[in-house]
């Protein structure tokens, strides 16, 4: 039986790994049902970068069951925070998660920190009570469900020490716990109440919330309290704060009080005094206003006292607001703004005045905007809004920053006046700058950007032109250990740096923690939407600092992702978007990520090899590993590429991040039905193993059914098996093109599944030769070549039935080609049908060996050009190659470029002319698409279709059909109809220098009855020796 006294509380060490990832692969249910599956390895990994100072474990046995971690809290002063704490499900009940929680609350109080703050979700109905009965409270706030907890500081109060000396704070507190927000209003402040009462005895807390500190103190001894007249305080006005004591003793209290003043309050108070009964005082309080207006985030300027009673403490203070007598705003609802054109502008003006006010609002002069007209006069409610519009001619693309003095008169004819400034970014295509805001730095290239959160550093890539959110480039750590002190430093310094390729925003920020070194981080912001991110660490002191390490947390979300790993590249092809913790992100093979959405926007990621790309907790992020940094010396990181819209495709952006040409990957998906060992072919009779794979670290949990010709398999696999793939052999005892067909239903999804695997026969593919034709007879499809007549294949035949359109034994003219010879051949750029049969062509038999071993025979068409004045030297091999009793030919080339020239960029364009009928009007074009039609006759008009992965192509007047799959590597690809062709073709690019082979990457057609929506074959990046 489990319970409380046989849990221990223990600080986690590596030794734990194995038992924390097992305690999270059980604890899915506590986090919406997230099934991500954590290794020892990965638990250590998490840790080594974590930023917690402390690390508790409840234990029992040798089971974890509880975690929770203790760190600095990265968004404010003056707080410890739990970034995360669980309980595993089955031990729940058991107070573990209060155990855990004193136990960090302890560790608070023992490191001498006022508070620990935590977040959770408001639906968390099962940790809120318990977080409240801790003494946390739920502050009331829009963007986020955060929770403080001031007992920290309540414990460390010399008045109070005797009563919790005495009594235990968590048993007899009074507080009433509710499901909802805490916190009542005094004036228009919120605060936050603590009370207990034990042995006759009794203490009430209240905090104020946006300062987080007391605002009165309650026993059965006395009673101290401050009051401030409104939350929202004028700056350079008279205010006064109010104090109150009570002494309820016979003994009178010898006070002293002490003022407490910042940059931005001034409350001068020195008095010394003793108070029998009660005593009431006011002081004066001046504010001015901060640099940065106050946000939610942080702790807010305070106004207070510390009130010494018989020589014990009692600090007293409450948050405020500093205000003028109004805001400006200056908005635009336009994004195109174009020079020397004339549009309209939103002046929004807020009154916090509580009073009606005329306003004068002089407009500057500036380089940006030329006003129409240059004051505006309002007037504005008491407290309330208005929004004036302006017309503006705009003078160059830029950032709008300028200083305007608004004169305010009150209803009773008071005069006052305040100074603000108006800040409007206006990008245009071509336009660099950059420019701040009261709370962000930003950085122009055209429509892209980058926007630096001043709070804490955090950073915002995008574009305004994509649909989708920017990229977060979150605050870097240093270490290690790693700290997150950097997301509470501000920057020492801001520059923007115009180059004639791009926007350079630089930043620096100084460490404390690693103390004289500083961070100068580099965001280069190019026109086409690429973002260049390098960083700079200083040492400016005369120690070295040694073990540094560099982390950069990145938040990418893995919409339509490509991740290259091990085998290929990862594709993320489901509607489900997969999390970080579900990818194998330490399989990666290569330095770069990529990402699309179904609006067409897409992100790329990339690092250099002196950086480590993968999972950073719920995050991704780049690491290096420093070591040493001698006094003086700077060490350059980097540069991380962050691609905004910038190319269309993860091929593209892997071409960009590699920096040259790179050999083509074979696209894998998360979940599939293949067959294992090289999953392309096998032979009559030969055992292969099937298999149900997830490429997730995600365990399979559901019921499989796969059906082949042979046999249905069906499969119940649980969690507990801890597997991500389910196999069954299966034997094939006829050759040919099969299809496995069946069904994968988990607890929360159904997949129909659908697999080809190619299963040769025994009989010999025959080459033969009769005058000038060569024919390649498997036993199945049968295609055949005429070098006297047309370079290329001009006839195939499946079944003894003719596929491909042709005209032997003579070329001639068809539509818009003159020669014409139809069939499947290889054409070159600049290269005419006319003058392609001015050069020799020669046709032999081969045998080639794909990259799993299995041989191929056909044939190779060679064309040497020795005619042709640009391709003279070039030799063109043309192969048409099948396997034994498979319906399947391979069509591909190679060129040999004995121009001594150079050549790039060229192209070469496969055309294959269909007409699976005598009458080309019953012959029809299928394709993948998102249109009402999906079936296009030839014979009929004239059409261009899309490019798509595969076409099918077949006739009303036959069952079968030849499925035809364009390479992954085309630059395009489509079919073409009218009255007289039926032509596919695909177009790649080929580049070669002098004495080089290059080879283009196959095409594949397969015949048989089926009809296909979505094709899932094994012939993905099949390539030949």
């Amino acid at each position: 039986m489990k319970t409380l006294e046989q849990v221990k509380i223990v600080e986690y060490h590596d030794g734990y790994a194995q038992a924390v990832a097992k305690m999270w692969n059980e604890s899915s249910e506590n986090w919406g049902g997230d099934d991500s599956v954590s290794t020892a390895q990965d638990i250590i990994d998490t840790e080594a970068k974590s930023t917690n100072l402390y690390l508790f474990l409840a234990i029992i046995g040798d089971e974890v069951v509880g975690y929770c971690g203790l760190s600095e809290y990265r968004e404010d002063e003056g707080a410890l925070y739990i970034p995360l704490i669980n309980v595993h499900p089955e031990y729940q009940g058991l107070k573990i998660g209060k155990r855990l929680l004193l136990t960090a609350l302890d560790k608070t109080v023992e490191l001498g920190w006022p508070r620990l703050d935590l977040f959770t979700w408001p639906g968390n109905t099962k940790a809120v009570p318990l977080y409240k009965k801790c003494g946390f409270f739920w502050e009331e706030r829009d963007d986020a469900t955060h929770l403080m907890n001031f007992m920290p500081m309540v414990l460390q109060i010399e008045w109070l020490r005797p009563f919790f000396e005495k009594h235990n704070w968590y048993t007899t507190s009074q507080r009433v716990i509710e499901i909802k927000p805490d916190g009542f209003k005094a004036q228009d402040h919120t605060v936050f109440e603590y009370k207990w009462e034990a042995g006759g005895e009794f203490v009430t807390i209240q905090f104020e919330r946006t300062g987080r500190r007391i605002r009165r103190i309650e026993t059965q001894d006395l009673m101290v309290e401050m009051n401030l007249p409104h939350f929202k305080l004028l700056e350079k006005e008279p205010h006064y704060a109010s104090y109150r004591i009570i002494n309820k003793t016979e003994t009178p209290f010898q006070v002293s009080i002490s003022g407490s003043s910042s940059a931005v309050v001034k409350h001068e108070v020195e008095e010394t005094f003793e108070v029998r009964g009660e005593w009431n005082g006011e002081f004066p309080v001046q504010l001015h206003m901060p640099e940065v207006e106050p946000n939610p985030w942080k702790t807010h300027p305070v106004i207070g006292v510390d009130i010494t009673i018989n020589q014990s403490v009692l600090p007293l203070r409450m948050g405020v607001f500093p205000i003028q007598p109004g805001k400006l705003h200056l908005r635009s609802l336009n994004k195109n703004w174009r020079v020397h054109h004339k549009g309209t502008l939103q002046l929004d003006l807020e009154s916090q005045l509580d009073t009606t006010s005329s306003w004068i609002v002089k407009l500057p002069a500036n380089k940006i905007i030329q006003w129409e007209e240059p004051q505006v006069q309002a007037q504005v409610d008491a407290k309330g809004r208005l929004s004036i519009p302006l017309t503006g001619e705009l003078r160059k693309h830029g950032f709008l920053d300028e200083q305007v003095e608004v004169k305010v008169r009150r209803k009773d004819g008071r005069t006052t006046s305040f100074h603000t400034r108006l800040t409007l970014a206006f990008p245009g295509y071509g336009a660099k700058f950059g420019g701040q805001t009261e709370e962000h730095w930003y950085g122009y290239n055209g429509p892209h950007y980058v926007k630096i959160e001043k709070r804490n550093n955090a950073v915002k890539g995008g574009s305004l032109r994509a649909k989708e959110d920017p990229l977060t480039i979150m605050t870097p750590k240093l270490g290690k250990p790693f700290n997150d002190e950097l997301s509470k430093t501000s920057a020492t310094s801001v520059e923007h740096i115009e180059l004639q390729e791009a926007f350079v925003l630089k930043t620096s920020l100084a460490s404390h923690v690693f103390s004289s070194v500083i961070l100068n981080t580099y965001y280069k912001i190019y026109g086409d939407g690429l973002v260049e991110i390098t960083h700079e660490l200083i040492n400016h002191g005369p120690e070295e600092k040694s073990d540094l390490a560099f982390l950069q947390p990145i938040i990418i979300p893995l919409k339509g992702m490509a991740m290259p790993m091990k085998n290929g590249v990862l594709i993320g092809n489901e509607a489900d978007i997969p999390f970080i913790g579900t990818i194998h992100s330490g399989d990666l093979s290569e330095r770069w990520l990529f990402t699309s959405s179904a609006s067409g926007d897409t992100a790329g990621l990339a690092w250099q090899e002196d950086a480590v790309g993968k999972r950073d907790d719920w995050r991704f992020g780049v690491m290096y590993s420093i070591g040493t940094l001698e006094p003086g010396k700077l060490q350059s990181l980097g540069p991380i590429q962050i691609g905004i819209n910038t190319v269309p495709n993860w091929r593209q952006w892997r071409e960009l991040a590699a920096g040259y040409e790179t050999k083509n990957l074979e696209e894998l998906p998360l979940y599939g039905l293949e067959v294992e060992n090289d999953g392309f072919a096998s032979e009559k009779g030969e055992k292969v193993d099937v298999a149900f794979r997830s490429r997730l670290s995600s365990y399979l949990q559901g019921r499989l059914t796969v059906h082949s010709e042979e046999d249905t398999f069906e499969k119940e696999i649980g969690k507990e098996e801890a597997s991500t793939k389910v196999t069954y052999p299966l034997v094939y005892h006829t050759p040919g093109l099969k299809t496995l067909t069946g069904q994968f239903r988990s607890p929360g999804r159904k997949a129909d599944l659908h697999a080809l695997h190619v299963v040769k026969g025994t009989e010999p593919v025959e080459v033969s030769t009769e005058e000038d034709i060569w024919t390649v007879d498997n036993g199945t499809i049968a295609f055949r070549a005429s070098a006297s007549y047309y370079p290329g294949v001009y006839s195939i035949k499946y079944n003894g039935r003719e596929t491909l359109h042709h005209c032997y034994p003579e070329a001639g003219p068809k539509a818009w080609w003159n020669p014409w010879g139809g069939g499947i051949r290889y054409a070159m750029q600049n290269v005419s049908p006319y003058s392609m049969l001015k050069e020799r062509t020669s046709i032999s038999a081969v045998t080639k060996k794909d990259q799993y071993g299995h041989d191929w025979t056909g044939i190779c068409l060679k064309t040497a050009f020795t005619e042709h004045e640009e391709m003279k030297g070039v030799v063109l091999y043309q192969y048409a190659l099948t396997l034994p009793e498979v319906p399947v030919a391979v069509f591909y080339a190679e060129i040999h470029q004995g121009a001594n020239r150079t050549f790039f960029g060229e192209k070469l364009s496969l055309e294959a002319f269909f007409k699976p009928a005598e009458d080309l009007k019953s012959c029809y074009a299928v394709q993948p698409n998102n249109g009402l039609f999906h079936t296009y006759y030839a014979g009929v008009e004239e059409y261009e279709l899309n490019d798509t992965p595969f076409v099918q192509i077949g006739s009303d007047d036959r069952k079968e059909k030849a499925t035809l799959i364009h390479p992954n590597t085309r630059q395009t690809a489509g079919t073409y109809m009218n009255q007289e062709v039926f032509m596919v073709e695909s177009v790649q690019e080929w580049a070669a220098g002098s004495g080089e082979l290059t080879q283009v990457e196959p095409t594949i057609l397969f015949l048989g009855e089926e009809t296909y929506d979505k094709l899932n074959h094994p012939f993905h990046g099949i390539m030949f020796k």
